[in-house]
């Protein structure tokens, strides 16, 4: 049989507990935002510069830091390259641009669609997919890959053959090149399709995965809508 003071503990810990529950300063991180975006560069007496493109075919939005923190910071970010930026919004100028605060950033695998003449030859080592999406010309990942310690290939492959017919394939090719692989690690990447979705005879580019985490899962369509 319990003591009183065993119950007199158990009904305080009860009431810490149902006040932390309240507490929502506790849980509150700041509003911030997480976009992919495309790193402009350094301009004079502006700061550090992004587009952001929304997902499907939303206006790109102008992103300005004036602090200038990811190019100062670091010298491995050249103009073009893709980014998964954390960030707050300090004022909304209503002309299509941002001021904001870099808060940190995600480099991420930045190239332009290839193509191959031979499909056989193409080689889909496993990802773990998270998402997959579309912002204007780029088509996004966020997945995991086996964590190697070595160099390997991604990149986004058309089937050639494809290329002028209303459904585009697009593969995601990944090479781990024959080595050893030892845990999963988190990779974040973003290819422009610009040479496919801009064409007319598109309607539908369909990408392609070897993927783990959602193996019935073959494909994923993206569908033109003007």
């Amino acid at each position: 049989m319990k003591s009183p003071v065993c119950h007199i503990l158990l009904f305080i810990v009860a009431i810490v507990i149902a006040q932390a529950c309240d507490n929502e300063d506790y849980y509150r991180y700041g509003d911030f935002r997480y976009d992919m975006v495309t790193f402009m560069g350094n301009e004079d007496g502006a700061g550090d510069v992004y587009i952001n493109y929304p997902v499907n075919d939303n206006t790109p939005v102008r992103l300005i830091d004036h602090a200038g923190a990811v190019s100062i910071s670091n010298e491995d970010i050249s103009v073009g390259d893709r980014l998964l930026l954390n960030y707050i919004v300090d004022k909304d100028n209503g002309d299509g641009t941002l001021d904001i605060t870099a808060r940190s950033y995600a480099q991420v695998v930045t190239d332009s669609l290839r193509y191959t003449l031979n499909m056989s030859s193409l080689a889909q080592d496993s990802v773990s997919l998270n998402s997959i999406w579309r912002t204007g010309d780029y088509i996004n990942l966020y997945c995991r890959v086996k964590y190697t310690g070595v160099s390997r290939l991604l990149a986004l492959v058309m089937d050639y053959d494809t290329w002028h017919n209303d459904t585009v394939h697009c593969y995601l090719s990944h090479n781990m090149m024959g080595a050893d692989a030892y845990f999963w690690r988190r990779c974040y990447m973003s290819f422009n399709i610009s040479a496919v979705w801009n064409l007319q005879s598109c309607k539908v580019v369909r990408v392609h995965l070897n993927d783990v985490a959602y193996p019935d899962r073959k494909y994923y369509d993206f569908i033109k809508t003007n």
